[in-house]
């Protein structure tokens, strides 16, 4: 299959498509057992396909997943040998595979490894751009999907036979993206290294005490900075620190009792320091105080809960009654797009669509049957896209057909009955029957808006963070209990993945956004949530919609009820930046956050 001319023209990036099998599951730790590449044109040419053995220096890992064993590596090239080959393959083109975010990080840490710049600066996930279709499919791992559009596996967890799939069903989706009028979902994630590693580290046990004063003792709770070169492995002085009793943090605030440095003051951690009193002292004066660590007060740790989940039960709050509208149960399968009209308008529209039981959608995807025309419509590039469907048209007042329009039998959407798909409106609830899951948030991006940052509080009983690495945002993505972990690299989606195993049944997680930028919710429009089981399967949804004039929106929360997970979408926002709203939380605010 080749992709039609109009697919080429629209989405002219070279691809080069991707395929790893490893030893395990985490980049940093684990290696590449096989990788295969294609090179792929805007065309959907395939001008060149490589695929080796790579050996990685260590036990295989899983052979029952790859079928690699250590007979077949035997003789096979280390990373480093073949880099050369592999970064030429890779070389100014986007790099797409399914999960790319998995593939990208193996790859990036194994160039890291062998001393090599990582090539490429963009990557698109086929995985993410099928979640983005809406298809209507019970999961999104590779073989559902190769199932869907009728691509032949022969071998399974081979990098060889699934980069041929992939192909495949890298041409579908290109030119199902252009029928769909969707902008492809780049990523471009920070390069490794570009910042400085920050080693893993195990929650304070012990209350803030305050500040250091210099001359007297630690005391165990005391927050402690390094910057700077150490003459001892950092990892270590973390390690031994947290022995004691002592919390470490990454960034200086007002909070910050000690800044550890071998007189190296001129680092934005020392200015700071300075700039709050913050007592500072050397690496040899801070060993030789960790003899006498004062005992702290015990902080409280709740139970974390690890038991197996119940069943989901939808707890939603009911339609509020408004005239003019269909009769309830009309909507029950239908999901609608508004296009045109002003904020305030569209809004209006999507609530009333979901007071009568049906959904909104911010993009045009396979299972939309339905569209709203608000003044000037016709300038939303997608309105021909929405007529080449033959979509019917709701009058925006009644939400009846107008005209000689019938309801839309679209094939995609109706296959979508037999899933059992939570809707939640504003202040809804759902329970959701699974430890790890995934929050994904979508908007259409606008120049003119700004920068759109999605952040996650971890908030204790009181409401407020207990500590700066409660709040995860661009700067600190990943929660380190790895609670929360933020991709932020895709400019119109934000993913937020959850591993709820490690929330305590007290605290509760908060999910946020707020435009970087002089843009309003009234410029960027409604955010849509979805939330997703590891295999991408669809468990709820939520699309919301902040005031014209606000900046920022709290999103959603999820926490604990009775034993149960439960997810709250909100919906609630505000006349405030996000350093504003990060405050409100008792985040201490400073500059690397503004």
């Amino acid at each position: 299959m080749i992709v039609p001319i109009g697919v080429a023209n629209t989405y002219d990036r070279p691809y080069a498509l991707v395929d790893v099998e490893t030893t395990g599951l985490t980049a940093s730790r684990d290696r590449v057992v096989q990788i295969a590449i294609a090179q792929m044109e805007p065309n959907g040419v395939v001008t060149d396909q490589w695929s080796t053995l790579i050996d990685p220096e260590r036990d295989p890992g899983p052979v029952e997943i790859h079928g690699i064993t250590r007979a077949r590596l035997r003789g096979a090239p280390r990373y480093a040998d073949v880099a050369p080959r592999i970064h030429e393959m890779l070389s100014l083109r986007v790099v797409v595979a399914h999960n790319a975010r998995f593939d990208w990080d193996f790859l990036a840490h194994e160039a890291h490894r062998a001393g090599h710049r990582f090539p490429a600066d963009t990557r698109l996930c086929t995985c993410q751009l099928s979640q983005r279709f809406d298809l209507p499919v019970a999961d999104f791992r590779l073989a559902s999907l190769c199932d869907y559009w009728g691509i032949k596996q022969h071998r399974a967890h081979d990098a060889e036979d699934d980069v041929r799939a992939l192909v495949e069903l890298t041409r579908h989706s290109l030119a199902l993206a252009h029928r769909l009028g969707l902008p492809l979902p780049y990523a471009r994630p920070r390069p490794l290294g570009g910042y400085p590693p920050v080693a893993p580290r195990t929650p304070c046990m012990w209350r803030y005490p305050g500040r250091h004063v210099p001359g007297q003792p630690l005391r165990q709770g005391m927050t402690v900075v390094f910057t700077g070169q150490t003459h001892r492995d950092r990892a270590m002085l973390i390690e031994t620190a947290t022995r004691c009793g002592l919390d470490v943090m990454n960034s200086v605030s007002s909070r910050t009792s000690v800044l550890v440095s071998n007189g190296e003051l001129g680092t934005r951690k020392a200015d700071l320091a300075l700039k709050h009193g913050t007592s500072l002292m050397t690496e040899e004066q801070f060993m030789g105080l960790l003899d006498s660590v004062e005992p702290g007060d015990p902080r409280t740790m709740a139970q974390v809960v690890v038991q197996t989940m119940p069943d989901a039960v939808p707890v939603l709050s009911p339609p509020r009654p408004r005239a003019k509208v269909a009769a309830p149960g009309r909507f029950s399968r239908r999901r609608v797009i508004i296009l045109g009209g002003s904020h305030d308008e569209a809004a209006d529209v999507r609530t009333r669509v979901q007071e009568v039981g049906g959904t909104c959608a911010v993009n045009l995807t396979v299972t939309v049957t339905d569209f709203v025309a608000l003044a000037d419509a016709e300038k939303d590039a997608r309105i021909s896209k929405v007529k080449d469907r033959a979509l019917t048209e709701l009058d925006p007042v009644t939400l009846e057909p107008v005209g000689a329009s019938q309801p839309s039998a679209n094939d995609e959407a109706q296959q979508l009955d037999s899933v059992d798909v939570v809707s939640l409106p504003r202040g809804g609830v759902t329970d959701i029957a699974h430890l790890d899951f995934t929050v994904i948030a979508t908007w259409v991006a606008a120049e003119a808006v700004g920068e759109v940052d999605v952040v996650a509080f971890v908030t204790d009983p009181t409401g407020s963070v207990a500590r700066d690495e409660d709040f995860c945002f661009y700067n600190q993505p990943t929660h380190p209990t790895g609670l929360v972990d933020l991709d932020l690299a895709t400019p119109d989606q934000a993913s937020v993945d959850v591993r709820a195993g490690a929330l305590p049944i007290d605290s509760r997680i908060t999910l946020a956004t707020a435009i970087d930028g002089d843009g309003t919710f009234g410029d960027l429009g409604a955010i849509e949530l979805s939330v997703r089981s590891s295999d991408g399967s669809l468990l709820a949804r939520a699309t919301l919609d902040a005031a014209a004039d606000e900046t920022s929106m709290l999103l959603a929360e999820v926490y604990w009820r009775n034993g149960a997970l439960r997810f709250r979408a909100i919906g609630q926002g505000y006349q405030r930046r996000l350093a504003g709203l990060a405050v409100g939380y008792g985040v201490d605010i400073e500059e690397d956050v503004e």
